[in-house]
């Protein structure tokens, strides 16, 4: 008697076992995951993909209002080229959280780190979202000069009718102003030196080095995926 209430007892946390993995968090996310959902096609002649190292990736993604973390993505690569320049992508299972549809970069843990292009998809009905950003250029350089010094720098730096310190950080003039370049005020040290951006100027300045006397302590204090695109772009070589 006591053997068939053992067995019986048994049976029963079995099937509470069985009935609680059937109701868990694990089987929703795997029904959620990439299944149904709207559909991006994206189509543009695009430069510069080349220029970026390990460890970033230009894709279109999507964002909600929120986070700089896309929720989904996919990599724009040479594959997606015709050969002549124009990339197609097709992102699709873009589900209602998605209100931004961008081309941008993105970094190992899916961070945003620069925007070239974007689409509100917040209130639109559609199944397909088209997103066609005609010719873009998307290198390294021109993500340091529109996230950085268009931004941040060229108000001082030649937005008007002159340039602190005699440096220019405007488009068309900024990489010439700075690569390979003596300081005007340490003739010793480059602005910046391709492949060793701790003994770059731009570097020293920006990373608050306590030997140099400047007054840009918080340009990007508070970004540092900004701080690391632009010391990744000096040690890859600084490409234009």
């Amino acid at each position: 008697m006591k053997k068939k209430r053992f067995l019986f007892a048994l049976s029963l946390l079995g099937l509470c076992l069985l009935s609680s993995c059937d109701e868990g968090r694990i089987y929703d996310t795997v029904i959620s995951s990439g299944e149904g959902g709207r559909t991006v096609k994206f189509t543009g002649r695009i430069t510069g993909i080349e220029t970026w190292p390990s460890g970033y990736t230009v894709a279109v993604a999507g964002f909600d209002p929120e986070s700089e973390y896309a929720l989904t993505s996919a990599n724009v690569m040479p594959s997606s080229s015709d050969g002549n320049g124009m990339f197609q992508v097709v992102m699709s299972g873009v589900t209602d959280e998605v209100a931004e549809v961008e081309l941008c970069v993105i970094n190992r843990i899916r961070e945003r780190v620069v925007t070239f292009d974007k689409v509100d998809c917040s209130e639109t009905a559609e199944d397909t979202i088209r997103m066609d950003v005609g010719a873009l250029d998307v290198s390294m350089f021109r993500a340091v000069q529109h996230s950085v010094f268009d931004s941040r720098c060229a108000s001082c730096h030649g937005g008007s009718t002159s340039a602190a310190g005699g440096l220019y950080l405007t488009e068309g003039r900024s990489y010439g102003e700075l690569v390979n370049v003596p300081s005007s005020s340490r003739p010793d040290v480059m602005r910046v030196k391709p492949g060793d951006a701790e003994n770059s100027l731009l570097y020293q300045v920006l990373h608050e080095n306590g030997h140099i006397r400047h007054d840009h302590q918080d340009i990007l204090s508070a970004e540092p995926v900004l701080l690391s695109l632009i010391d990744d772009w000096i040690n890859g070589g600084a490409q234009p």
